[in-house]
């Protein structure tokens, strides 16, 4: 199926859109996020939800005993119900068989030592043994607005990412902004010439998408676009995410994600925000 082999995303059974109709519009995907226990797990896979979103670091499964593994959390918790071999165990289970309702995973790794213990996890996923969609995510550069976040090691992640080629490379940059606290910010020129630089270095052949938080990316178009233009050879898209309380100049980001065109923009963002662009739905 071409639009899994190219994009590595799914489409909720509720949107009844066809493949062609999906390829042309990548913001009908939609997303579940912290995914990171069995119980939200066990409704997301059984909901309409496209893409399961979860956070891994190292850490102890609860009740249980012995070294640190990867487990389904967001720091600063260092303690889950589930690990992310049953999680990705699971939704194996659930997709086998299955066409219409497929869920693609997105697995958010903090920290390197995170995605270096949990490579041998990964391995039968992102190699293409089983199909559905598998996105490796990390924020592996300095970002906008002073961001104090330490980032994940580029060229590691970047390393240990080629090892698992049928999987989607997701890498950003750490940000902070949002609220009323600070309204202005955008992506630089430097900001886009280092991801371009560490992906060039770094010889990525494998399918990437760059997440940018809509706040700054709604101020940042011609670097974007810049951006895309000289990843093309790697299918690359964007993946416009928001957070609950960020300043977001609606007419903006809707300029963006029409100019960069549907078909290579996800958006990942509150529903408010969302019906406020008023997108094609097909």
């Amino acid at each position: 199926m071409l639009w899994f082999l190219v994009f590595g995303f799914v489409v909720s059974s509720s949107a009844k859109l066809s493949e062609e109709e999906i390829m042309k519009n990548l913001t009908a995907i939609s997303w579940a996020h912290a995914v990171n226990n069995k119980t939200y797990l066990k409704t997301a896979l059984t909901g309409e939800i496209s893409m399961l979103e979860a956070d891994i670091v190292m850490g102890t499964l609860q009740g249980q005993d012995g070294p640190p593994l990867p487990i389904m959390a967001h720091p600063p918790a260092t303690s889950s119900d589930l690990s992310l071999a049953e999680f990705l165990s699971t939704v194996t289970q659930h997709n086998k068989g299955l066409k219409d309702k497929v869920k693609g995973v997105k697995l958010d790794f903090k920290t390197i030592e995170a995605f270096e213990k949990s490579q041998s996890v990964i391995a039968p996923y992102g190699s293409g043994k089983e199909k559905f969609p598998l996105w490796l995510n990390a924020d592996i550069l300095p970002g906008p607005v002073d961001a104090p976040a330490k980032p994940v090691d580029p060229v590691q992640f970047l390393k240990l990412g080629s090892q698992h080629p049928h999987a989607v490379l997701s890498i950003g940059w750490t940000t902070q902004i949002g609220g009323e606290v600070i309204k202005e910010g955008e992506y630089s020129r430097e900001h886009i010439g280092k991801m371009i630089q560490i992906v060039n270095e770094n010889k990525v052949s494998q399918n990437v998408t760059f997440p940018v938080r809509a706040c700054l990316a709604s101020n940042s178009q011609p670097v974007l676009l810049d951006l895309l233009r000289e990843t093309s050879s790697l299918n690359s898209t964007l993946t416009v995410w928001s957070s609950e309380g960020d300043h977001v100049t609606v007419d903006r980001l809707r300029a963006l994600l029409l100019t960069v065109g549907l078909e290579r923009t996800y958006l990942d963002v509150p529903i408010d925000l969302a019906n406020k662009l008023h997108l094609p739905q097909k």
